[in-house]
């Protein structure tokens, strides 16, 4: 069995995109994925089997679509030239996150339950896993498919993926936001399943990144963005498909360093 673990990083989860590309065209058969945050829904993407609608949402996934209009000009303020105007701006985009309690996300709810669908992956059968954090509990949350009800696996990719800041997702008694503050790259999920080849796609994003003992005979690939992968929080399509690019010629690279490997 082979299987993917997938970073969380926002915007960058592009870049696994151009990595998961990269194995496909060789041959690669993944039997599992595990994934936190923005890797959550790629890999919910891939356990379904629809790489090439995952390929079609991030080519038309941009900030404005994601974001209420507040909170989208309180974002690009990062990329600009501050003035009185741009300060005006952040302040209404501020006031409004701290009256509602946090960031709006039913934009990114919405994307999620147009593009995950929960029944494919339990008929198909692939190993899904995700993170989260529960925050009245102060607990995190390593799970598999086979361990969330039926009907709510959006709910907890959508928890998986409510960066701080964000409105945190409600289910049932519990409060859960971003996994990226426990396991922002859950190899040990699969390691833990009996996977004994497993590839790696970072972002290098901010968030937990947890050192983990490796066994001996589980043989891991990684793929690691060399160039600067960008803001997390800015969906730029230009930048989106530079980083599909790297991941894919990134991968690319990975899948021979891992061939001589086997040959020495």
């Amino acid at each position: 069995m082979i299987g993917m673990a997938l970073e969380g990083g926002g915007s960058r989860g592009a870049y696994q995109i151009g990595a998961m590309k990269a194995f496909l065209e060789v041959g690669y058969d993944f039997s599992g994925f595990a994934g936190t945050s923005i890797g959550a829904i790629n890999a919910a993407m891939f356990a379904q089997g629809d790489f090439q609608k995952a390929v079609e949402m991030w080519s038309n996934v941009t900030t404005e679509q994601l974001f209420d209009s507040e909170t989208y000009k309180l974002l690009k303020i990062g990329e600009s030239k501050w003035d009185m105007r741009l300060l005006s701006e952040a302040r209404v985009g501020l006031r409004k996150i701290i009256d509602e309690h946090g960031v709006d996300t039913s934009r990114i709810r919405e994307i999620i339950g147009s593009n995950i669908n929960e029944q494919k992956i339990r008929e198909r059968g692939c190993d899904y896993g995700l993170v989260t954090v529960s925050t009245n509990e102060r607990k995190p949350y390593e799970l598999f498919i086979e361990d969330i009800p039926q009907g709510e696996l959006a709910h907890y990719i959508e928890a998986s993926s409510c960066l701080p800041g964000f409105h945190p997702v409600v289910i049932g008694k519990n409060s859960y936001i971003d996994g990226g503050l426990y396991n922002n790259c859950p190899t040990n999920m699969l390691i833990k399943k009996g996977y004994k080849e497993i590839v790696v796609v970072r972002t290098k994003a901010p968030g937990v990144y947890r050192i983990f003992s490796i066994p001996k005979d589980v043989k891991i690939t990684m793929v690691v963005p060399k160039h600067d992968p960008g803001n997390i929080m800015l969906f730029s399509q230009k930048k989106i498909m530079e980083n599909i690019e790297h991941g894919y010629l990134d991968g690319l690279k990975a899948i021979e360093a891992s061939a001589v490997r086997e040959t020495e």
